[in-house]
């Protein structure tokens, strides 16, 4: 599959996030990668297409909602804040969901 245009998130509640999440990933490839940054939130799969969020970052109330949906591990402790780093990005890896096969062990 190649790559797409990004696609933009304009709901407001988790909800509308899950929902949004979940209608988009079966145009999407396997989810890779969630990369915060200052001013939005990406998600991108295994060919760089993406889910933009804008608006929501470091601290904002979906921004969970949004990792735990990708498959995302991280630390809510840490979440509300940027990191130290110049650019303030951080990228969360997405961990495989569902292992191939998971259906068929008895």
């Amino acid at each position: 599959m190649a790559m797409r245009p990004p696609v933009t998130f304009t709901g407001s509640t988790p909800a509308e996030v899950s929902r949004f999440i979940r209608e988009q990933v079966d145009d999407l490839s396997l989810l890779r990668r969630v990369i915060v940054e200052l001013k939005q939130t990406r998600v991108l799969d295994v060919n760089r297409s993406e889910l933009l969020f804008p608006g929501i970052s470091y601290g904002h109330p979906l921004l969970p909602v949004i990792l735990r949906e990708a498959g995302a591990s991280f630390n809510p402790s840490t979440l509300g804040t940027p990191p130290a780093t110049e650019d303030g990005v951080r990228d969360f890896r997405v961990s495989a969901k569902y292992p191939w096969a998971h259906d068929r062990i008895a």
